[in-house]
């Protein structure tokens, strides 16, 4: 339904950035009005930590409580752990934000590149 690609500049650390990601799509699903979504991501020791299994006390503990705070006002959410393999969508999309603009929207359509990569998976 949507997908965005946004510029992370500098992150500490793979878990932070890896938060940060979970963090925008969490907003960007708050902006666009959706009630209920189904976060995928690559990280196990982030989703794990989104639901409720470790890092609230570590350096990135108040990315992770912004998140869930974020998360909570929609109606109902899930974030689930698939494998590296299984998230080439998410993988194009951080490929194209390395590349191209800090930050780019697509509401129910993508651009060609992206729409080869949906449709391969």
């Amino acid at each position: 339904m949507v997908a965005l690609s946004k510029k992370i500049k500098k992150p500490p650390s793979v878990v932070a950035l890896e938060l940060l990601a979970a963090r925008r799509a969490v907003v960007l699903v708050s902006e666009t009005g959706f009630q209920q979504s189904c976060f995928e991501g690559d990280s196990e020791v982030v989703v794990k930590a989104l639901r409720g299994s470790g890092l609230e006390k570590s350096v990135v503990g108040h990315i992770l409580k912004d998140t869930l705070s974020i998360a909570s006002l929609l109606q109902s959410y899930s974030f689930s752990h698939v494998n590296r393999q299984g998230n080439a969508v998410a993988h194009a999309l951080a490929q194209r934000a390395r590349l191209f603009f800090p930050l780019q929207v697509w509401m129910e359509s993508v651009s060609p590149d992206l729409d080869a990569v949906i449709l391969a998976t």
